[in-house]
């Protein structure tokens, strides 16, 4: 008795046959890879799919970060922006004996003092009748008392009112010094007799 079975066997192919087969693979071009798993595929279509890119997708929370973000940078740029006008607005008084000294960031008819801005020093200083305008430079004090620096009875804060009585140049009585309570240095106040 005979098994059942395919009646037809499927043969080898002929040395004619892969050779036309190889030409079809090597005559595919740049897509030669494709033409390769087709005749692996015994000619059957093979589904190709193209990828996309991947498009940008938002975290769901990203947009509230960066809404916050931008509140957060405005909300800086306002509270800088108010204090500093607030600052250069008012005048303080310095304590001491009695309220002669003061000091501030801007000053009425004094453009040397109005055309600068320190975050921590005011920019002048009215002290013994005259106006001082801060000059950008420092001077050594140390933190102990010196009769080259001494100390006056006023401040503001954590800022001390110095004067100089030794000066190589002689400027006695026409710089003073602000500086603060735990530094060693201190700015250095030029007189300026154009502003009162």
């Amino acid at each position: 008795m005979s098994s059942p079975g395919p009646s037809t066997s499927r043969s080898r192919p002929t040395i004619d046959e892969r050779a036309e087969r190889r030409r079809r693979v090597e005559s595919g071009g740049s897509d030669r890879y494709t033409s390769l798993l087709r005749a692996l595929h015994a000619g059957e279509e093979i589904p190709l799919v193209r990828r996309r890119g991947r498009s940008l997708e938002w975290h769901p929370i990203a947009r509230r970060l960066v809404i916050a973000a931008i509140v957060g940078v405005l909300a800086y740029a306002a509270i800088v922006t108010g204090y500093n006008a607030w600052r250069d607005s008012r005048v303080d008084t310095w304590s001491g004996p009695d309220a002669s000294v003061t000091s501030g960031q801007r000053l009425a008819d004094c453009p040397l003092a109005n055309d600068q801005h320190d975050d921590t020093f005011p920019t002048w200083v009215r002290y013994a009748g005259h106006v001082f305008i801060l000059s950008g430079r420092v001077r050594p004090v140390g933190n102990a008392p010196t009769p080259d620096y001494p100390a006056t009875p006023y401040q503001l804060g954590v800022l001390r009112l110095h004067t100089v009585t030794n000066t190589p140049d002689g400027r006695e009585g026409r710089i003073i010094l602000v500086k603060l309570a735990d530094s060693a240095v201190g700015q250095v106040f030029d007189l300026s007799p154009d502003c009162s």
